[in-house]
């Protein structure tokens, strides 16, 4: 970004102010005395600085309250919503609402970023200064509010003394390091067990499902996720988000992408990720107020991202599995930018823990700078193979050459983690999962099931997963003009094949109902039918688990259920 002096003055620019996670964002127009208001009545002195921040902290805090004060419930009959929200979002002296995001805009825009919280002025992505340290001033004639384009100048020639945001994580002390001992035999473990054996068949679904989300915000986590902590929403938000790609569930829209499946379906989302508007009686946002919770029998554990203190934060997962008594169980760090995933087995009574190196999801973010010289990630792992304090010592065992995986890798690796932990808490047909009614019945009941409903059948046994595959159908499209099977939305059994199995959420094994001739097929790219013993299906399409052309989406969203690593 270059602010050159003489461009500053004449053109307009943005300020943000963070303050306790959220952003407000100002627009200056050309020659506006906005910057040097604030950046020159920073004041040198400790003491006046201290009551400075504080009556810029109570400035936004009033800003905050008004904008609480003025909370409203909007009634479906409203026809005007959008008037009706502008008028609000007015009498609380703003335009839009706050966001824990900052707001995109063009980089030929210059801006400028105070954070009440961390105490930092940035004047790009790169470039940090303390808000207690500014660079001096030593030139007369930009000691007044009346060049602050000089100051900028200025700034951007000190930008070799700005502080790495990286510095500012804060975690556990520096002792705790010394004297915290892990409480259980830990045991390196590849992430290829994870991984498809064949990654050209998967590739199109975690383009879909994760490319997507690092479009949209990559660039948010690049800049902004060391001024995270696990308990702030925007964390907590993100953190759930990404899980839930992985396991296949979703239940939020994401704007910022070119296009969503939800437009292309004609299906209805809801609530766009990360924002706080919410319905009466329930908390903003899509996930869990703590940071430890189980999804679908993993348990998700939010941490910093500090790889020297990762056996801290293994262990607090451990633990808190332990006390839930689900034992085996799989469970999963979450840093945003980096995941390690953990796998609890009994051995012998004794728990052992085996764990994977830190695998980056965001390969574009910086690595953290912690203060404390400890040793890299690789040789810290090394220090976790300690006995645990119930067993006799175990011998250390060798590290693995450390392996790297790209971040479509490690997702792919999460997905099929989450797909383990769904199968092996499958229970087998018998007296437990025999129901009260004959099964056949059930069977029929699958045909006016809800979404939710039909995928929750799929986790109860083998048997309920193996009828609720069958009722995913696959049509012959035989008709003209695009019109097709799927768009037609009959519950007829129309389908003229059967889906025995589903290798991948883009691979299935079909059967033709007439002549029993067996065959592979993507439904999502033709140019990848697989040949089995037989010529090909002509041209083949999903249905719609419940025969509405407005839920086809649900049909492509259920392959990923069915998915057996």
């Amino acid at each position: 970004m270059s602010l050159a002096a003489a461009r500053t003055r004449s053109r307009m620019g943005i300020q943000l102010v963070r303050y306790r996670g959220k952003y407000y964002s100002q627009l200056l127009q050309p020659n506006s005395d906005a910057i040097s208001e604030l950046l020159y009545t920073i004041p040198a002195d400790s003491v006046e600085y201290i009551l400075w921040l504080k009556r810029k902290r109570q400035q936004y805090a009033a800003k905050e309250k008004s904008l609480e004060d003025s909370v409203f419930t909007l009634d479906n009959d409203q026809t005007h919503s959008r008037e009706y929200v502008t008028q609000k979002l007015r009498e609380a002296e703003l335009r839009n609402l706050p966001s824990t995001l900052a707001p995109k805009y063009p980089n030929h825009i210059p801006f400028f970023q105070i954070d009440l919280d961390l105490q930092l002025l940035s004047i790009s992505p790169e470039i940090h200064f303390s808000l207690r340290d500014l660079p001096p001033d030593t030139s007369a004639s930009s000691s007044t509010p009346s060049n602050p384009a000089l100051l900028w100048s200025l700034l951007h020639n000190a930008a070799n003394h700005s502080i790495p945001l990286s510095s500012l994580v804060l975690g556990e002390s520096e002792s705790d390091l010394d004297t915290y001992e892990p409480s259980f035999s830990t045991i390196p473990l590849s992430a290829n067990r994870w991984l498809a054996s064949n990654s050209r068949l998967h590739q199109g679904f975690y383009d879909l499902a994760f490319s997507n989300f690092q479009i949209a915000y990559s660039e948010q986590l690049n800049q902004d996720y060391f001024r995270w902590s696990p308990d702030d929403f925007i964390f907590r938000e993100l953190a759930y988000a990404i899980i839930s790609f992985a396991s296949g569930r979703l239940s939020f829209r994401i704007e910022d992408l070119p296009s969503c499946c939800g437009r292309q379906y004609g299906s209805p989302w809801p609530s766009e990720l990360n924002f706080g508007y919410h319905l009466a009686g329930h908390a903003p946002g899509s996930a869990p107020e703590g940071t430890l919770y189980w999804f679908d029998n993993v348990l998700v554990s939010l941490v910093p991202d500090i790889p020297e203190r990762i056996h801290l934060y293994i262990d607090k997962a451990v633990n808190f599995g332990l006390e839930q008594g689900n034992l085996p169980f799989q469970a999963v760090l979450i840093s945003l930018s980096t995941i390690v995933l953990l796998d609890v087995e009994i051995d012998n009574g004794i728990p052992v823990v085996k764990h994977t190196e830190p695998l980056k999801l965001f390969e574009t973010c910086p690595k953290p700078h912690g203060s404390s010289p400890e040793p890299s990630p690789s040789s810290s792992l090394i220090d976790l193979r300690i006995t645990s304090t119930y067993s006799p010592a175990i011998p250390p065992q060798p590290l693995p050459h450390e392996q790297v995986f790209s971040a479509k890798e490690s997702f792919t690796a999460l997905s099929n983690f989450c797909t383990t932990a769904t199968l092996r808490h499958l229970k087998p047909h018998g007296p437990d999962t025999q129901g009260c009614l004959p099964s056949e019945l059930y069977y029929m009941i699958l045909d006016f099931t809800d979404n939710a409903t039909f995928l929750t059948c799929a986790r109860v046994s083998h048997l309920f997963r193996t009828y609720c595959l069958s009722k995913i159908r696959v049509c012959e499209n035989q008709t003209e003009n695009d019109i097709t099977p799927s768009s037609l939305g009959s519950l007829l059994d129309t389908y003229t094949h059967q889906i025995i199995q589903v290798r991948s959420p883009l691979c299935l094994t079909l059967q033709n109902r007439e002549s029993g001739e067996l065959s592979e097929w993507s439904p999502w790219d033709e140019k990848d039918i697989l040949h089995g013993g037989s010529e090909p299906p002509k041209s083949l399409c999903l249905v719609p688990v419940f025969g509405e052309s407005a839920r086809l989406s649900q049909s492509s969203k259920a392959m990923s259920v069915f998915w057996k690593a």
